[in-house]
């Protein structure tokens, strides 16, 4: 029987979905933290064409850290991001659920995202960094190389996060140069800034004070989903009078993510990805 009264020093929550090449990677760096950091983890799948479930059961036959959480329940929303929200819901209700409490919760994406400054350094770094100024901050998120990526669930009072939502799901090439103004060129900007403030960041992972995790929802009741960081952030932005810092420790940005230089990039890379969905579907679903 599982012990529900653990105490520990992070609880590390992260959604896995075709990621069988990258998870032993994580688990190594896991395995290196939790010699000097007592650890606990928590990881959610559904839906993998690979072997990603099959990787996440043999490694949490092996070790007492690893917990496994199925999200399949959420495979009946269409929209992507109410899929996401109900399953970062569900990682943090289960810590919850088993009184587990802790000093921090690093929310990580488990993908191609990590590079090889995840580990025990980047995260006692951004420990020291969030407890130093814990009066002004409830969290620390990253920056990514070449450019800053998640546009999507950052917000600050200088870039304020109004329609990017909207405006990733629209098609249209004609929505090329609002891309390019909304999310291209803020991509660029934030890539030159060095330590900066907002009111929500993630970039692939975050960590957050336990106490002021917990007091925060990804998922919201109506149809309309908000990104589901950029609501979790901004509701403790609003009643703790606190930020998140973005530091100058980086993962790896995804290609799907880099900013067009010009409306013919755009249409190429719209072609290749439309290629790449219909091959999914014809070949391998």
């Amino acid at each position: 029987m599982q012990n529900t009264n653990i105490d520990c020093d992070i609880i590390f929550l992260g959604l896995a979905q075709n990621c069988e090449k990258y998870l032993p990677h994580f688990f190594e760096k896991i395995d290196e933290i939790s010699k000097k950091k007592n650890v606990k983890v928590f990881i959610g799948e559904n839906g993998s064409n690979d072997y990603t479930f099959d990787v996440i059961q043999k490694k949490i036959s092996t070790s007492n850290i690893y917990n496994f959480v199925d999200t399949s329940f959420i495979e009946i929303h269409e929209d992507r991001i109410k899929r996401l929200a109900l399953a970062r819901q569900a990682l943090k209700e289960k810590f919850l659920n088993l009184n587990i409490k802790s000093k921090f919760v690093c929310v990580i994406d488990l993908d191609d995202v990590i590079n090889n400054f995840f580990g025990f350094n980047l995260i006692d770094s951004l420990i020291n960094k969030l407890e130093k100024d814990h009066d002004k901050y409830f969290g620390v998120s990253l920056s990514s190389k070449p450019y800053y990526y998640d546009i999507l669930n950052f917000e600050s009072e200088e870039f304020p996060n109004s329609y990017i939502k909207q405006l990733q799901n629209n098609r249209s090439i004609n929505s090329y140069n609002q891309r390019k103004q909304s999310i291209y060129k803020v991509q660029k900007l934030l890539s030159n800034k060095k330590n900066f403030e907002c009111i929500s960041g993630f970039n692939g992972l975050c960590l957050y004070f336990f106490k002021d995790y917990i007091k925060s929802d990804y998922v919201e009741e109506n149809n309309d989903q908000t990104p589901e960081h950029l609501l979790f952030n901004r509701y403790l932005n609003k009643t703790l009078k606190k930020k998140i810092l973005v530091t100058d420790n980086f993962f790896r940005m995804p290609n799907e993510h880099k900013p067009l230089n010009n409306i013919f990039h755009f249409i190429f890379e719209k072609f290749l990805k439309y290629m790449n969905i219909y091959y999914n579907k014809l070949f391998v679903d």
